[in-house]
């Protein structure tokens, strides 16, 4: 009994090191949302198979551990992942000997898997090691003791729930355990790698990471290189403060992102900001950076504390990144624009 119970509590764990190693790697390589779904899908899947085939005995009753993982699956990702899983498993527990195959399935899948995803939300709200506890004991009893009522009535067995209840509950917390840290320690490593490619304060793409996305990324027929500058910049720190300046920087960087989801967005430094557009022709990319300052005429910045900061607007150079050309020449042409469109007026598009 013992060894069994062991090699359940080995199976869930190594689940569990096969969906995290899944995800460092996808997280490594910037493998594909679906890819990992996929292979997330058929870890569970196998897993739970496993389970059928060493299952543990006390008191000549068989009972495994197969509904933890699902339970899991159910509550972090919900019925997209959960339905494959809860089909490619039902299935499969008809190829293993057994009796009342079907009622199994009903109080060890079906059941709880209804359940779980009828309280889900509400789980994920208040997830903690308590709720929890107090979770699985109803999907224990649901899976356990419902099945041993219906399926067999022997009275004698209900001297051996307290120890299947503490098997559950122990591999129940452990598993949590490891997917709590798991994920936290996911999350930190997605939070250090967007502020290693992104601005802090605008969440643009920083320099590095822009230049590394143009490379990357195939043109269309004409690339345009353009660099914009706020205006008068150090008259709004000097108006209304640095805070509420970097307020406007912050919000001027959400405007850029809203004008056009095929742009590659940056912040060059400063008050500086730095585009490339894919597009047919150069005069569209002027007409469309027309339009941009256009669009920031209307838009209002306000401060902290409500204020309308006034006459907001930026100055633009443009410049055509050629075939073969290196975008960081493109870049000082076009910085070169900029600083005629500044010594011209300001508030327009050099080319």
């Amino acid at each position: 009994m013992l060894q069994s119970l062991l090699a359940n509590f080995a199976i869930l764990l190594f689940m569990h090191l096969c969906i995290q190693s899944n995800y460092y790697l996808a997280f490594r390589n910037r493998v594909p949302a679906t890819f990992v779904a996929v292979i997330h899908i058929l870890i569970v899947t196998v897993g739970i198979i496993i389970l059928y085939m060493l299952p543990v005995t006390i008191n000549s009753y068989s009972f495994d551990l197969r509904t933890i993982p699902l339970v899991f699956l159910l509550i972090y990702h919900g019925f997209n992942y959960g339905f494959p899983v809860i089909m490619m498993v039902t299935l499969a527990r008809f190829i293993f000997p057994g009796e009342e195959i079907v009622v199994e399935i009903l109080f060890t899948i079906i059941i709880p898997s209804i359940v779980t995803l009828l309280f889900r939300q509400k789980i994920m709200e208040k997830l903690s090691y308590l709720n929890l506890f107090v979770y699985f004991t109803v999907v224990w009893f649901i899976s356990d003791v419902m099945l041993v009522l219906v399926a067999s009535g022997n009275e004698h067995m209900v001297s051996a729930f307290a120890l299947r209840f503490l098997s559950f509950q122990l591999s129940a917390i452990i598993m949590y355990f490891f997917i709590h840290t798991s994920t936290k320690n996911l999350e930190m490593s997605e939070q250090l790698r967007f502020y290693a490619e992104h601005d802090s304060l605008t969440g643009l793409l920083n320099v590095r990471s822009f230049l590394k996305q143009v490379d990357e990324r195939e043109g269309s027929v004409t690339r345009i290189v353009a660099m914009l500058d706020l205006d008068y910049f150090k008259v709004i720190n000097d108006t209304y403060g640095h805070l509420n300046g970097d307020r406007v920087l912050a919000e001027f960087a959400h405007f850029l992102l809203k004008q056009d989801k095929s742009w590659v967005i940056g912040r060059y430094g400063g008050e500086e900001f730095i585009v490339l557009i894919d597009i047919d022709k150069k005069s569209e990319a002027i007409d469309k950076m027309k339009d941009l300052q256009s669009a920031l005429s209307r838009h209002t910045f306000t401060t902290e504390a409500g204020d309308v900061i006034k006459d907001v607007s930026i100055s633009i150079g443009l410049a055509e990144l050629t075939p073969g050309e290196s975008i960081m020449e493109a870049i000082e042409r076009a910085d070169q624009q900029l600083y005629k469109a500044k010594d011209n007026g300001r508030n327009q598009v050099w080319v």
